[in-house]
């Protein structure tokens, strides 16, 4: 083994287990109750990234370095280590150019060793991997359109699901604040605060209390708005109203009382 692959598969075995232990002991994926606290909306793409890696998964994903980093520094497991290590790393550099997390450079020394120690293996791996089967013209041609309407099958599914499934554009679709915060629909007195028509569930509507959201289904007929209980099953009729212009809606409770004026800011 030469020099460079061992500086190579020493350097990167003491940078994975130095994170993966970092992950164990807290000093990484751990999260400020100051952001966590805040609406979604409003959070930076690292703190949301540390959210979602912490718990088991980070617990996951740190064995995995420490476990990689191990095979590492023994030279018969190296190239495993390496193989383990690889894509973890990739998705390392890929959530640090992504979400801003800010080890990009550590990353991408960590990678360019872990070429280091695959590279005079290569052709060895290219063998393994790659089976030695040949077929005629015409079943390359065949296996190809197969592969072209496997592509295209899925394409369209999903650009079916994406707009015609899960979407069914209408002129209110977005956020709208209730403009009367003394507006109460619920039988505790709950004030509500917001309502959100789904742009990417079709005839869902949300309304956001202090407390909680109630989900309901909506329909749009020319000017006038109705909703119902429940999304998808509708139930009860629960309110009806008007669309007054682009940015302003009342809607009237079914069981009567004060009418709810919403406003698209």
């Amino acid at each position: 083994m030469s020099r460079s692959v061992r500086v190579a598969r020493w350097l990167a075995a003491v940078i994975m287990i130095a994170y993966g232990f970092a992950k164990l002991t807290g000093s990484q994926f751990t999260v400020l109750d100051s952001e966590v606290t805040k609406p979604m909306g409003q959070v930076s793409g690292f703190w949301l990234t540390w959210y979602y890696f912490s718990g088991f998964y980070g617990t996951v994903i740190a064995l995995v370095e420490i476990g990689g980093g191990l095979l590492l520094a023994w030279p018969r497991t190296s190239l495993i280590g390496a193989l383990v290590l690889l894509p973890v790393v990739g998705n390392i550099i890929l959530t640090d150019i992504l979400f801003g997390v800010g080890a990009l450079a550590a990353s991408v020394a960590v990678l360019i060793c872990l070429v280091v120690v695959i590279r005079p293996h290569a052709r060895r791996l290219a063998e393994a991997v790659l089976l030695d089967i040949k077929s005629s013209r015409r079943t390359v041609m065949l296996r190809a359109t197969a592969v072209v309407a496997v592509l295209a099958a899925a394409w369209g599914l999903g650009y079916w699901t994406a707009n015609y499934n899960n979407r069914e554009p209408t002129p209110i679709d977005g956020v709208w604040t209730v403009e009367d915060r003394g507006a109460t629909v619920e039988s505790d007195g709950t004030r509500l605060q917001r309502v959100f028509f789904e742009y990417n569930r079709a005839r869902m509507a949300v309304f956001r209390f202090a407390d909680r959201d109630a989900v309901h289904h909506f329909e749009v007929d020319s000017s006038r708005v109705r909703v119902w209980e429940e999304w998808r099953e509708m139930g009860p009729l629960i309110y009806e109203g008007e669309i007054v212009d682009t940015r302003r809606i009342e809607l009237q409770p079914a069981g009567g009382g004060l009418p709810i004026v919403l406003v698209r800011k």
